[in-house]
């Protein structure tokens, strides 16, 4: 194998790493959210939008996974009682 052809390996695995690395990383939030302004945002669109609206904006302001994002959301909804 020719120098050329192991350097072209090389930078090929090392963007195919990145590539996978980008899309794991591509669903966590980049910065920690004010917990009082995601509080207001999630009741506030459970008021205008409902349940799955306020899970999709606590995901994406959070990068929650489902599961943990659904009992977020209802636990901020029965604080807000």
């Amino acid at each position: 194998m020719t120098p050329l052809v192991a350097t072209g390996l090389v930078l090929a695995a090392a963007g195919l790493v990145m590539l996978v690395a980008a899309q794991l990383l591509g669903h966590r939030a980049l910065t920690e959210p004010d917990p009082e302004a995601l509080r207001a945002d999630v009741r506030d669109t459970l008021d205008r939008e409902g349940l799955i609206a306020s899970v999709r904006i606590y995901r994406e302001r959070t990068g929650a996974g489902l599961p943990e994002a659904v009992d977020a959301v209802r636990r901020i909804a029965r604080e807000g009682r």
